[in-house]
């Protein structure tokens, strides 16, 4: 079974040969032809590679105001398919501030079953670092409001500005997970505030991992 694919025509395009790209997804010649060929499948790994080899996106939305944005369209056809989640931009694990927002960004859905609503954001900041460092990307569904003791959350004061961090409860408040003791609790009684949802997957590179 063949799996198409458009890696070569992007490749030449690019004015690209074939022991390049295979250098630069540290690959071999035979499996780099493998690939463009469409002998071997792409999986989420090789197509990440492949398109940062080739600057560009792995996938992306064909009027997304027409198709709503789960709807995703490979650029590197005959990869396996995920859901596209949007990755708005930072979020800080640290002292309130306004959170950054990235326009027509996506990262591909870590695991299935992912929430249609669900968008991901960036860590800033080390209040959080026992859990995830500074870096490391969080996904967050919108649709999981309800607090519960120890779950973590995006939150959102009413000055606009958004923080990542655990709730525990009696008393409500927002509690820092950090190796650094500067960052405090923040009481929620009698504070305007907004849940913006659950985080429900962190992921980070191991050298985002927080290991002594």
């Amino acid at each position: 079974m063949a799996y198409p694919n458009e890696i070569a025509s992007i490749r030449k395009a690019r004015n690209m040969s074939q022991t390049e790209l295979a250098e630069r997804i540290g690959s071999t010649l035979s499996m780099l032809g493998k690939l463009e060929r469409g002998d071997r499948r792409l999986n989420q790994d090789w197509m990440g590679r492949i398109a940062k080899a080739l600057s560009v996106e792995p996938y992306q939305l064909i009027a997304p105001q027409e198709v709503g944005r789960e709807t995703a369209s490979f650029i590197l056809e005959g990869a396996l398919p995920v859901k596209a989640i949007p990755l708005l931009g930072e979020v800080p694990a640290g002292p309130w501030r306004e959170a950054i927002q990235t326009a027509h960004h996506y990262i591909p859905a870590p695991a299935p079953g992912m929430p249609d609503s669900a968008f991901a954001l960036e860590l800033v900041g080390n209040s959080m670092n026992k859990i995830a460092t500074e870096g490391a990307t969080i996904i967050i569904d919108p649709s999981d409001r309800d607090l519960f003791d120890k779950w973590l959350y995006v939150v959102r004061n009413g000055d606009g500005e958004v923080t990542f961090k655990q709730y525990r409860e009696n008393p409500a408040r927002l509690v820092p997970c950090s190796t650094d003791p500067s960052h405090q609790i923040i009481p929620l009684a009698n504070r305007d505030y907004e849940i913006l949802g659950r985080v429900i997957w962190i992921a980070m590179r191991p050298d985002q991992a927080a290991l002594d």
